[in-house]
């Protein structure tokens, strides 16, 4: 019996990653690098130490990575306050379904918790989590599990009766390895055949979750 659902956020209930990644790329316009789409898909569903040290990796210790990122962050922040957030399709309907049935959720997100909040708001579904852990709560980022290993202990529930919603690799794979009901909703990152084996389900948006809701 499902005890609780574990949202990440960025490509899973907001449509921000492909702001994020142009915004990585107005980044590099600034700083002089060649930020490619390689270089995000490395960094995403990551916290932002995970975020320097590939960045560190891959463009030497010249690279300002806190300001390219905050460039990121002001640019998806212009737009989504600018012409609101964009929300995936079934979230709404997803969210309303587990208030009804009483199931507890908690976000999961990599992002920190001011921006994380700032966004929930402006969709307007925080009442909807009274439970987050976020990307500056937590040592190890995504794909270690400790993201929801914390989230399921929030809610007061075993991680193996939990759901974990992700579009990542990295996500998928830390709600895996937290030993959690995983479902991806694929946004940017088609799974491989090595994802393949991490996950129950694999989803196009989040209203095709409810069914599992009566089966798991």
């Amino acid at each position: 019996m499902v005890k609780g659902v574990l949202f990440d956020m960025d490509g899973l209930m907001f449509d921000t990653e492909r702001l994020g990644q142009a915004g990585w790329q107005q980044a590099g316009k600034e700083l002089g690098f060649p930020i490619t789409e390689a270089f995000v898909s490395r960094i995403r569903g990551r916290n932002e130490t995970d975020g320097k040290a590939v960045a560190a990796e891959i463009f030497g210790p010249s690279f300002d990575f806190p300001k390219a990122r905050a460039i990121r962050f002001a640019y998806v922040d212009r737009v989504v306050r600018t012409e609101g957030m964009p929300l995936k399709p079934g979230l709404l309907r997803l969210l309303d379904t587990l208030k009804q049935r009483g199931i507890p959720t908690a976000l999961a997100t990599s992002t920190r918790r001011s921006t994380a909040f700032d966004y929930l708001k402006i969709a307007g579904v925080e009442d909807f989590f009274p439970a987050a852990v976020c990307g500056d709560e937590v040592v190890h980022s995504k794909p270690e599990p400790e993201i929801f290993l914390k989230a399921a202990e929030k809610l007061g529930a075993e991680p193996s009766s939990c759901i974990v919603l992700e579009d990542s690799p990295s996500g998928v794979e830390a709600g895996f390895r937290a030993g959690c009901m995983t479902v991806m909703v694929p946004d940017l990152t088609p799974p491989d055949d090595r994802l393949r084996t991490m996950y129950r389900a694999c989803v196009k948006t989040l209203e095709e979750v409810i069914p599992f809701l009566d089966i798991w």
